[in-house]
């Protein structure tokens, strides 16, 4: 994929689709495009593809914010259609949709790793982030699906943030074309939509044991105001963390933020 390290063009020229190839909707600025996608979902349907070049106001899980300056990254929501899938599958989704991310990374030669439940790392330095949100539009459940990845930011972007993260950029040492990265998103995602509706979450269960940084490692597990210690066993064949305590007590959990 030597052509994703071309020159790109201007934002407001990207030729884009979303799922189905429709058409893309591109935003010079927004506070956010998951909150965006949230307001205005009667402008929008399953399978669009909403882009800001930055945002004002991005969040992360847990309403972290998300540094996003222009001309630089990728903020972007897509939305899935929730039929054909049953509730138990909807946070297997997200978790899907992070391996199928991070196999995309590692074909550009960054060796990407999925935390649990669905951040991409390199390093243990975090550069692609996601949230959901299960929206009804006519009685239809729609999952709002908001990534942020952090493409050609440079050390200087990270200056205020407190946590290991870092770029695409830094990692591979060059400048990437952000049309044609998330166009190849794009279309990962769709075969890996498509796939799991057919064939359920077992395709991908195999492919994040073999790139998991972290089984075996201890960690902590917040939930709610809560924290738990132990040590992370396996990931479990329904994308579910098993987790054994301190105390010797083994739990499995489908939601939770981990700290390694």
């Amino acid at each position: 994929m030597n052509h994703i390290f071309s020159v790109e063009r201007p934002f407001a020229e990207w030729e884009i689709h979303g799922f189905s190839n429709r058409k893309a909707h591109l935003y010079s600025n927004l506070t956010s495009t998951h909150r965006f996608s949230k307001e205005n979902l009667s402008e929008f349907d399953v399978g669009d593809l909403l882009v800001a070049d930055s945002q004002t106001n991005g969040r992360g899980r847990h309403e972290r914010s998300w540094i996003s300056p222009p001309g630089k990254n990728l903020y972007f929501n897509i939305l899935y259609s929730l039929e054909s899938f049953l509730p138990q599958q909807y946070p297997q989704l997200m978790q899907i949709t992070a391996i199928s991310l991070a196999q995309l990374f590692r074909s550009l030669g960054v060796n990407a790793s999925v935390k649990w439940p669905n951040d991409i790392l390199f390093e243990k330095k975090k550069f692609c982030g996601m949230v959901s949100e299960i929206l009804v539009k006519n009685g239809k459940k729609i999952l709002t699906t908001g990534i942020g990845i952090d493409v050609n930011a440079t050390e200087e972007d990270f200056a205020e943030i407190n946590r290991p993260v870092t770029s695409l950029r830094l990692i591979l040492g060059k400048p990437l074309n952000r049309e044609i990265l998330l166009q190849e998103i794009v279309q990962k995602l769709e075969n890996a939509i498509e796939i799991t509706r057919i064939q359920g979450i077992a395709p991908w269960i195999a492919e994040w044991r073999k790139m998991d940084q972290f089984i075996g490692h201890s960690a902590k597990m917040a939930e709610g105001n809560e924290v738990i210690e132990g040590t992370i066993l396996d990931i479990n064949e329904d994308g579910s963390l098993l987790f054994r305590k301190t105390d010797g007590s083994i739990i499995s959990r489908y939601t939770g933020d981990l700290e390694i």
